[in-house]
């Protein structure tokens, strides 16, 4: 998948559910951030700090999430179980997670959602303990209705939860709960370094073609784990990574 200049950023292409070149948002210098740590830099620049525990031995995700639209208990789990098979943490992981007032929309700009973390997000990284960020929307991303999320900065990602809960949970459709966990994993992945964007390939997989994914239609770094069209074909069990992209983790710090 090939970035996009949308707004103030350079994010993913038309469909995508994250951020594919490494690139994060341009535009005005954000205000400034509590503590040293540079949580305005590229997606995957993190990417050792995250799967180490040489300068973080511990993890704290912050969740906040337009009223209404709260990320499902197993959904959150899925999540930390993904992390706690993949980074060295001995500290241990942490999820806060509240509700954030913030004025309903039809669609969601990038730049809105910069904004939003601007004014919200209070979760930074102190000492060992490295924090990451989730923002969970309702609404849909302005550019393209299919994007169920992305990551845009170093530690920072947003999901479209609303998109999310239209396509789960009924009759012959996936659980609500299973998909969130996809998308999390997914976009995090990418923070992680995945494919090609952090954390060196070890065997040549990425599929160019769709930008920072694998080249494995089994792998959850799949391209179309991006798409609606993922969560409507989606059967059975949920995709995790491929022995390539775990490779690649293990090679810069990761489990």
């Amino acid at each position: 998948m090939t970035l996009r200049r949308l707004a103030l950023t350079a994010l993913v292409a038309v469909v995508a559910g994250c951020s594919s070149d490494g690139s994060s948002p341009t535009g005005p210098d954000p205000d400034p951030q509590p503590g040293s740590y540079d949580h305005r830099r590229s997606t995957g620049a993190s990417a050792a700090d995250l799967l180490s525990s040489e300068n973080y031995d511990s993890l704290v995700i912050q969740v906040q999430y337009v009223e209404g639209h709260r990320p499902t208990d197993q959904g959150l789990a899925i999540l930390r179980d993904f992390l706690d098979a993949r980074v060295n943490k001995p500290g241990g992981i942490s999820i806060q997670i509240e509700p954030v007032s913030i004025p309903s929309q039809a669609t969601y700009s990038v730049s809105d959602v910069v904004e939003f973390e601007q004014v919200h997000r209070t979760a930074f990284t102190e000492g060992t303990t490295l924090a990451i960020y989730f923002l969970f929307l309702d609404g849909e991303f302005s550019d393209n209705a299919n994007v169920l999320g992305f990551a845009y900065y170093n530690t920072s990602m947003a999901i479209f939860q609303d998109k999310i809960e239209d396509n789960t949970g009924g009759a012959l459709q996936p659980s609500q709960s299973m998909v969130e966990g996809i998308v999390l994993n997914h976009e995090i992945g990418h923070n992680l370094g995945l494919v090609a964007n952090g954390s060196p390939m070890q065997t040549e997989h990425q599929d160019e073609p769709n930008g920072k994914h694998c080249d494995n239609e089994n792998c959850l770094m799949y391209w179309t784990v991006r798409t609606l069209d993922f969560i409507s074909n989606l059967t059975g069990d949920a995709p995790d990574l491929d022995q390539n992209c775990l490779d690649d983790l293990q090679s810069n710090g990761g489990r």
